[in-house]
């Protein structure tokens, strides 16, 4: 075995990665939007975002190919979890691409975050790291390079959109109304916070990257950034929960397939740094990293497809 592939199914995008196991590092990578969350109502994943997943799976088997992948391992989390059509939506997808999807628990999707982050940023302690999906986020309270909480909780930007159905651009009161909703969802992890004195935010992909891009012209990769936090709350945060959908689409460093669902990721943040967060961190490792992670050191077994 020497390159293999790893698809993340996320319930926004689907996330490919592609590592040699004889160097053991990333090679290729790559994010497409898929958006079974948004394709999702009545917990049925529609045929449309299933066909398109479809589309996708194969373009990133090909890639797997042309890359001299020799097994691929397929991951889905919140979104395909709580299908009612789950089932029907693994079958389909065997039967079109030949590659067989495992899901995973919201616990595991937790501790393949943690694997992830925590095993390729080893100068960071006493932090959180969160994980905004499309249907679930995950927290993570980091101490000693131990996590001493981890829980991944039924909601996230996609599913809050649906639920909320905001206005464009979302009003003060709308805002508030979410702000109460995390108050409540969260306090076990709010009061965990303040309990271990934590103040440090380590934003996982997705929009907390688009964060930092905006704030930020810097285009060398590291292997996490910081996010200024006087700029995020007199500039950023503003700018994006003051603009349209359309307006926050021309916003330089933010990806448009991320203008919608970003005003959740922002008020989330600012919920946290009224909670006693300080510093912001952003980070392109994530659960994919996890899985590699486990595959290297035998920790987990999941199926596997052949190429």
């Amino acid at each position: 075995m020497s390159n293999i592939g790893v698809i993340d199914i996320g319930s926004n995008t689907f996330n490919l990665l592609v590592s040699s196991v004889k160097v053991k590092k990333t090679i290729f990578s790559k994010e497409t939007f898929v958006g079974i969350r948004k394709g999702t109502f009545d917990n049925i994943i529609q045929e449309k975002a299933i066909a398109k997943s479809i589309l996708v799976l194969n373009k990133y088997k090909k890639i797997c190919s042309n890359l001299k992948c020799t097994k691929i391992y397929v991951i889905a989390t919140a979104s395909l979890r709580n299908a009612l059509n789950k089932n029907e939506f693994i079958k389909r997808c065997k039967k079109k691409t030949g590659l067989f999807i495992n899901i995973v628990s919201g616990h595991e999707e937790a501790k393949l975050i943690f694997d992830g982050i925590s095993n390729n940023i080893t100068d960071l302690n006493n932090y959180m790291i969160v994980d905004i999906g499309g249907a679930s986020t995950e927290f993570i309270i980091v101490k000693n390079k131990l996590h001493v909480y981890k829980k991944s909780y039924p909601f996230g930007s996609q599913l809050l959109i649906q639920k909320f159905n905001p206005s464009d651009p979302i009003k003060k009161k709308e805002i508030q109304t979410i702000e109460l909703f995390f108050n409540d969802k969260l306090k076990d992890l709010t009061k965990l916070l303040k309990k271990e004195k934590v103040k440090n935010l380590m934003g996982s992909s997705g929009s907390f990257n688009c964060v930092f891009k905006i704030q930020s012209k810097k285009k060398k990769k590291s292997i996490y950034n910081f996010v200024n936090s006087d700029k995020y709350q007199n500039f950023t945060s503003p700018k994006i929960l003051n603009s349209s959908i359309n307006e926050r689409e021309n916003i330089p460093g933010l990806l448009k397939m991320r203008a919608e669902n970003i005003i959740i990721t922002i008020i989330l943040i600012n919920f946290l740094l009224n909670e006693g967060i300080e510093n912001i961190y952003t980070t392109e490792f994530s659960l994919k990293d996890g899985v590699f992670f486990n595959i290297l050191n035998n920790t987990t077994t999941w199926q596997e497809s052949l190429l």
